[in-house]
């Protein structure tokens, strides 16, 4: 009898425990940074404009995002600002596939392995389906402190296409070539949950930073158990594609854009252009 008080009285202490874990929740905030410069004729174009031109650029380029979770489940989103954003100087920046914009929002479940996106893309909004892609990622035995937490190194790599745009005299040229992409993490494992920024997941402890060669992602706070309830919300609104139709769309929406905005050059002034992401 005495031993069955005993169980009853340890089991009376360790559900609270379980319930707490059950319901751990997390908010985490990011900044983020994309390099892209754009190098323009310089016959026509100062150094010091061209200067100009890409630090407006980049600033378009940082973002502040946030990253709100429970143990299997996510939601990331753009924090939004008054600032459009827009870089002046005649230059304008359409941001296509970067997840999570302030006119959407990115659901994931690590449990299932689905994801689910709103975005709006050139004035449409769609629902995009799909399945957590799986990073093979590569511990090591590197740390480092970002705030409070100490942060482990994860290397994961990937096969990606990087396409170079470039017009010269009124003539454009595109090309594509075949890279392998070096992915960074830095997770803790003293939050214990398996999501990170954007589609990234899968490490033993929260993503806090994470680098691909072009953008890079750095947590600056988190508040874990906030006293406000965190409700994790599952897209609904907009056109439903699976990631593989709204690939497909995307690509004609571009090339759209291209035959559009390519004609209206060749009719106009010679330039010569070159855009370069990443590297």
């Amino acid at each position: 009898m005495k031993n069955l008080i005993l169980i009853a009285a340890l089991l009376g202490m360790l559900c609270p425990f379980a319930l707490n874990a059950q319901e751990f929740t997390g908010l985490a905030t990011y900044k983020t940074a994309a390099k892209m410069s754009i190098t323009l004729d310089s016959t026509k174009t100062s150094s010091a404009e061209q200067e100009m031109i890409n630090q407006r650029l980049m600033k378009a380029l940082q973002k502040e995002y946030e990253l709100t979770f429970n143990k299997t489940e996510s939601n990331w989103k753009e924090v939004e600002k008054l600032d459009n954003g827009a870089t002046g100087a005649g230059v304008e920046v359409v941001m296509i596939g970067m997840g999570g914009g302030s006119d959407g929002l990115l659901y994931k479940n690590t449990k299932d392995k689905t994801s689910l996106e709103t975005t709006d893309s050139f004035g449409k909004l769609f629902l995009v389906s799909g399945n957590l892609v799986p990073y093979e990622w590569e511990m090591t035995s590197d740390t480092k402190q970002i705030g409070r937490y100490t942060c482990y190194k994860a290397i994961a790599k990937r096969e990606t296409t990087q396409i170079r745009v470039a017009e010269v005299n009124g003539e454009k040229e595109e090309k594509s070539e075949k890279r392998t992409q070096t992915i960074t993490a830095w997770y803790t494992p003293e939050i214990p949950v398996t999501h990170g920024p954007d589609d990234y997941w899968g490490l033993p402890g929260l993503i806090m930073e994470i680098s691909n060669g072009s953008r890079i992602m750095v947590c600056n706070k988190v508040v874990l158990n906030p006293k406000e309830a965190i409700a994790i919300e599952i897209p609904s609104k907009g056109k439903e594609v699976t990631d593989e139709e709204y690939e497909v769309i995307m690509k004609e929406q571009v090339q759209k854009m291209k035959n559009r905005y390519g004609g209206e050059r060749r009719k106009g002034k010679n330039a010569n252009v070159e855009i370069k992401i990443g590297g």
